[in-house]
């Protein structure tokens, strides 16, 4: 197996489930038609992983290891991401996608979605521990082994089949979403916030009562 195909791989399907803040964001977007938000946010979370994947590769993790207090730190903050994003899904008015899938999303708007995916990770230093528990395990499973600048091509790889991932979602969400009607939508945005802000609060308090 090849260094860029690993990266590949472990981007797509790492971002196969739908629980992270960033998977959540652009499926949020699909579900209301704004298809072009929810890639631009899926791009941005998708650089901002592959620097924490390169990070984790030369080593960042072992800061993690000597400086104990860094781990709990990094996992409630990540714990206070879900919790907004949950709130945000809960209470945010929605809007009705047959009224606003006609207009394409201007360039500033698109610009600004990416700024969000790319801060909303960067903010998210589980990711950190996450990259780094993929590529012990890679290591452990396989014999690939990374030379001088192979980091780049890998990380870069991550990248590509984060952005693949998202796009098979969107595209997926275009053919099926406009079968259910807005209210539909509404209730399921809602239930996944209503899910995210208890998730949150079980884990906060079992990080605290641990």
């Amino acid at each position: 197996m090849t260094v860029a195909l690993a990266g590949f791989l472990m981007g797509f399907i790492g971002s196969m489930p739908i629980s992270g803040p960033i998977s959540l964001l652009v499926f949020h977007r699909g579900m209301l038609a704004r298809y072009q938000e929810g890639w631009a946010i899926g791009l941005g979370g998708a650089l901002a992983e592959g620097a924490y994947c390169a990070l984790a590769i030369l080593g960042l993790s072992a800061m993690h290891e000597r400086f104990t207090f860094l781990e709990p730190l990094t996992r409630g903050l990540g714990i206070l991401l879900l919790f907004a994003i949950g709130l945000y899904f809960t209470c945010a008015h929605q809007e009705n996608p047959e009224a606003s899938s006609v207009a394409q999303p201007p360039a500033a708007k698109w610009v600004g979605q990416f700024c969000l995916g790319l801060s909303v990770a960067a903010l998210n230093p589980t990711l950190i521990l996450t990259w780094s528990a993929a590529v012990a395990m890679l290591y452990s499973i396989t014999n690939l082994t990374f030379h001088t600048y192979d980091w780049i091509g890998f990380a870069a790889s991550v990248v590509v089949g984060i952005v693949a991932w998202f796009s098979a979602v969107l595209a997926l969400l275009r053919r099926f979403t406009g079968r259910f009607p807005f209210s539909t939508l509404q209730m399921v945005i809602r239930s996944i916030g209503v899910l995210l802000v208890v998730t949150s609060v079980i884990w906060a308090a079992s990080m605290l009562f641990s």
